[in-house]
């Protein structure tokens, strides 16, 4: 085989397997939009649903939020057995999109699957559970070994990594996107708050989808 020959092959084979990589990932990301979908039509009702920028709130006893859009605040307060449930939100910038302070206290949850955050504070029995979004910083003051945050990941298992000195969690969401949150040091086990639960590959995610969908059709 003469070397223009080889270096055509080389060049077809490599364009093929950029092309494959890329469809296997927006593959994933629609599985993975469908598997979420499945755990987002609940038919809850929440005591308030934000679409656009609004006012900072402070949730108490059992009251609820929906955060989805272009929606976002400047701070909002979980107590109690309160609960949040995140989408989406406007692009993050203090004071005018996204949510800049999150906190979390007393039995209170957090769902998150998409949305712009900048700061995620947890504090005593609170939970959140983690799908996707931006998150830059996550300040946790919770005992463990009991963890409090459930993060869905793709690929290898998240990571602590030095950047600049500092500690980050580095790794991919279910859907593939990367992400990159800062763990303040608080003096408590931040990384041993985390529980890890992999997201199953393509073709697994969408039997686990297609199966739902038959269920809910019974």
């Amino acid at each position: 085989m003469t070397d223009n020959k080889k270096t055509l092959n080389y060049t077809v084979q490599k364009v093929y397997n950029e092309l494959k990589l890329r469809k296997d990932k927006t593959m994933k990301k629609i599985l993975y939009i469908l598997f979420v979908g499945l755990f987002l039509s609940t038919g809850l009702a929440y005591t308030y649903e934000v679409y656009t920028y609004s006012s900072s709130k402070n949730l108490k006893n059992n009251e609820s939020i929906l955060i989805a859009e272009e929606g976002g605040m400047d701070s909002l307060y979980l107590t109690d057995s309160s609960n949040a449930t995140i989408i989406g939100t406007s692009t993050l910038s203090e004071g005018f999109g996204g949510i800049w302070f999150l906190s979390l206290s007393g039995n209170s949850n957090l769902d998150m699957f998409g949305g712009e955050v900048h700061q995620l504070t947890m504090n005593n029995y609170a939970n959140a559970e983690l799908r996707g979004g931006v998150i830059e910083s996550i300040y946790s003051y919770q005992i463990v070994p009991d963890p409090h945050i459930t993060l869905y990941y793709s690929g290898t298992i998240p990571t602590v990594q030095t950047i600049g000195g500092f500690n980050y969690l580095v790794g991919n969401w279910g859907n593939g996107d990367p992400f990159s949150i800062y763990l303040h040091d608080t003096g408590y086990n931040a990384y041993g708050n985390f529980e890890f639960i992999l997201i199953p590959e393509p073709a697994t995610l969408f039997l686990i989808a297609f199966g739902g969908l038959l269920l809910r059709r019974r």
